[in-house]
């Protein structure tokens, strides 16, 4: 089995396409990424020749609809915006949309190939069902593929005195963004000093004199484990609609690290192994709290890993796409062989 995964850019999904590919390939299927914004799709489905193609709707160009309808066998899921009974303020809020020219593309291509077999977004399942309930109608089944935590980037995560802080922080800050952060995080970092704080991003942090510039990637599991108290902000549309769980709280959670949230619809999934914060002012208090309570904070972060250890990884995901491709024995045997890996490493 040869599965292909499109990568179009460099963002949270790109992270994740990544973590599936790096499941695949180590459990023994072997997987490719392909960047569909500089190869074209002859190239790269000529050269792999893929069983399983996982792309996005919105990437369903002429040549890469061609592959496509050229190969009978192949298996299809694709990401694709909201296409549902759920409305969104689309001045207010930046949301993925599946256009009408896609969902058109879409039927033709599910009425001549019976493809794709799934569209996905990473939102809670109770989210799909109200945000792509709508693809039903052309006989697509949207389901809902979640974030993950990439066990081979975020495990064994060690402190890092150079790291050690009270709040640590990774994300860009930019106007739509700063909607959330600014009330959540700003007031913790003023008056500098009031407490030890280390925000990094791919972006300066313009006012903002804890921004400690760009953190490697192998470093920010670390991070994670040698900050008291790691934050999960969500974006505008997460707050005022829920649905969408963002990937930083499954990294911060595998790594080890205490994790306080703002309150989104669907994180109640991480149980007691986060702390939830209805308001900005709830969040200074908790802060304050948890700062303060060391054992409190060990025992929720250990809650929360095992929740994502056991629920959340990269090889849990791709046994989820086996399984909505029907490949469920396999999907088995994978969650089986990685609960056996699981065990021997305690």
């Amino acid at each position: 089995m040869k599965i292909l995964i499109s990568s179009d850019g460099t963002h949270a999904h790109l992270y994740q396409r990544q973590a599936w590919a790096e499941a695949f390939n180590a459990c023994g299927i072997q997987a490719a990424l392909w960047d569909c914004k500089n190869v074209n799709a002859f190239d790269a489905f000529d050269s792999f020749e893929p069983d399983i193609f996982l792309g996005q709707s919105y990437n369903l160009q002429p040549d890469l609809l061609k592959c496509i309808y050229e190969r009978p066998h192949l298996k299809v899921g694709l990401r694709s915006g909201d296409w549902g009974t759920h409305k969104v303020d689309n001045e207010k809020y930046n949301v993925l949309h599946c256009s009408q020219q896609e969902v058109d593309v879409l039927g033709k291509l599910k009425e001549q190939t019976g493809q794709p077999n799934f569209v996905h977004i990473h939102y809670s399942p109770e989210g799909v069902a109200q945000t792509h309930n709508n693809f039903e109608s052309i006989g697509i089944k949207p389901i809902s593929l979640m974030m993950c935590a990439n066990i081979s980037a975020y495990g064994q995560a060690s402190f890092d005195p150079e790291l050690e802080c009270d709040i640590g922080f990774v994300g860009g800050y930019w106007p739509y963004k700063a909607q959330v952060i600014d009330p959540y995080l700003f007031p913790l970092l003023h008056p500098v000093g009031k407490h030890k704080a280390k925000i990094f991003g791919n972006q300066p942090w313009i006012g903002v004199n804890q921004y400690c510039g760009l953190i490697p990637d192998e470093r920010v599991k670390d991070l994670f484990v040698s900050a008291k108290i790691c934050p999960n902000l969500s974006e505008p549309h997460a707050q005022a609609y829920g649905f969408d769980v963002n990937e930083r709280i499954f990294k911060i959670l595998y790594a080890g690290g205490f994790c306080i949230s703002d309150n989104v619809k669907g994180y109640e999934m991480f149980g007691d192994g986060i702390v939830i914060a209805k308001s900005p002012e709830d969040f200074y208090e908790k802060v304050n709290y948890y700062l303060e309570n060391e054992s409190e904070r060990r025992s929720i972060a250990k809650k929360g890993k095992d929740v994502v250890l056991n629920n959340h990884t990269n090889v849990h995901r791709i046994a989820q796409i086996l399984k909505e491709l029907d490949y469920e024995d396999l999907s088995k045997e994978l969650i089986s062989q990685y609960k056996e890996l699981m065990n021997n490493a305690v």
